[in-house]
């Protein structure tokens, strides 16, 4: 079958539109900010970077700090004045090493200002005696008949073993004791057994148990409610006090301010001078001048920091009256060692970024779009700025990324071993180095300084992460 030419119709093309682009233009920082944000853990990391940082800004603040009596809100080196049911002032003494309490929380049984301790029975007993001439004779061991008639006890606390502390059927808090030298068991009011200087009343605590150490001494295991003891009613320390009564809640965020100022003034320092330092270096590679600028690191870097720092606080401790002349009180001294801290952690911290900086330069002075501006008459000094630098400011803001975490665990690293920033001043250092004292007693002063310092320190790390895969022209 034969088929006709009019069966068949040339299609025309439109050849105008072969060459038009109709994917969106994107620049290289746009598409690193859209790969970015994809990344989950990164989003993660850099949310929970902006809350600290908030939280460092507004927390040691009104309104959502806490006031003293006078209407002052805490500050981090003084500490809190508030007062009993009396009206009357309580003492420093009395609100120190408190444990956390946040209200409504409370309720749950956590952060409700209780503590377990360890005390031996005479601390229950006796308690807390005036230091006179007349009650240090007493506690003296052959003073024992002398002590118990002075304090109007039935026994001295070596004479019995308190089994139990509980509430009667008439709602009474009795204690049920075994005395030692006839083994008999009784059970007596517990308002009977103790002297009036015990400041474990009755509602203030909950013996948990009794026993005996290897020196034949009675030990109690107690939940005390610390508040009560202190007769702190209606005022809140959110994370407690330390041994100063300072409000931790406060000098939490101070510290987690002084450890970013810290961590990011290093920064500066370093990657100003590693920039430059390692941008001529590079761009002079295989020249003297190339050769002397790396000896000079090489020999900076075979002197440990560690060294550097206990130098520089030596100096700054035997110029000390010097430098209260300048900024006299301890804010001025505290001040002084922050600079001091600050010089030591960069004096070697610049060499690895000169190094990275050199080894890119290296790399990229070699290339035709350099060669190129080298032909059209650029000076040295545009090359490196406009055309060396910006290719390299990818690398070296994931690696000043990466360095923040190294410069806040090396802060609490110094401060923890004693040659760091001095109390009360605070950074999360600090703060850990308190806590790490009081551990076997209130335990949050530890976890929870520790705990921020974790959250900040990978909270960078991943954002760092994805700051280097965002940043990576290959995964493009």
């Amino acid at each position: 079958m034969a088929l006709s030419k009019e069966k068949f119709v040339l299609k025309q093309h439109d050849f105008s539109e072969v060459d038009k682009i109709n994917t969106e233009s994107v620049s290289f920082w746009k598409d690193a900010r859209r790969r970015l944000r994809k990344n989950k853990a990164s989003m993660v990391g850099f949310y929970a970077i902006i809350i600290l940082i908030i939280l460092a800004i507004f927390g040691p603040i009104s309104p959502i700090n806490q006031k003293n009596a006078d209407g002052t809100v805490f500050r981090y080196d003084s500490s809190p004045i508030i007062l009993d049911d009396n009206g009357v002032e309580i003492p420093k003494k009395d609100i120190s090493y408190l444990p956390p309490r946040i209200p409504g929380i409370e309720k749950l049984g956590i952060f409700d200002g209780h503590a377990t301790i360890d005390r031996g029975s005479f601390d229950l007993i006796v308690g807390d005696l005036p230091k006179t001439d007349e009650f240090n004779e007493l506690k003296k061991p052959t003073k024992r008949k002398q002590l118990v008639e002075e304090l109007g006890i039935p026994y001295h606390p070596y004479e019995i073993n308190i089994i139990s502390i509980y509430n009667n059927d008439n709602d009474v808090l009795t204690a049920k004791i075994k005395v030692l030298a006839t083994e008999e068991i009784l059970e007596l009011p517990y308002e009977e057994l103790v002297s009036d200087y015990t400041k474990y009343k009755p509602g203030t605590f909950r013996l948990i148990s009794s026993s005996i150490d290897e020196y034949g001494v009675e030990m109690l295991k107690m939940d005390v409610d610390y508040y009560a003891v202190q007769n702190i009613k209606d005022h809140y320390f959110w994370l407690g006090t330390d041994k100063l009564a300072l409000d931790l809640w406060t000098r939490l965020w101070i510290g987690v301010r002084v450890s970013l100022i810290i961590a990011l003034a290093s920064l500066v320092v370093d990657f100003t001078i590693g920039i430059l330092y390692g941008t001529i270096s590079g761009f002079y590679g295989g020249t003297k001048v190339d050769t002397v600028m790396m000896r000079i690191t090489e020999i900076l870097g075979s002197i440990p920091a560690l060294v550097l720092m206990v130098i520089f606080i030596s100096i700054s401790d035997r110029i000390e009256g010097f430098i209260d002349g300048l900024l006299p009180g301890e804010q001025g001294l505290a001040t002084i060692r922050l600079i001091i801290l600050i010089l030591a952690m960069s004096l070697t911290g610049w060499i690895t970024v000169a190094r990275v900086v050199r080894s890119q330069i290296l790399k990229l002075r070699e290339q035709e779009y350099i060669l190129a501006s080298r032909t059209l008459g650029a000076s040295k000094r545009r090359l490196m700025a406009k055309h060396l630098f910006p290719n390299i400011i990818g690398q070296i803001l994931v690696m000043a990324t990466f360095s923040i975490p190294g410069a806040i665990f090396y802060e609490a690293f110094l401060t923890f071993i004693g040659i760091g920033l001095p109390i009360p001043m605070s950074s999360l250092g600090v703060l850990v180095n308190e806590g790490y004292e009081a551990f076997q007693t209130i335990p949050s002063m530890l976890l929870i300084p520790a705990t921020v310092m974790s959250i900040l320190m990978l909270s960078i790390n991943l954002l760092a992460n994805g700051l280097r895969d965002a940043l990576d022209p290959r995964m493009r």
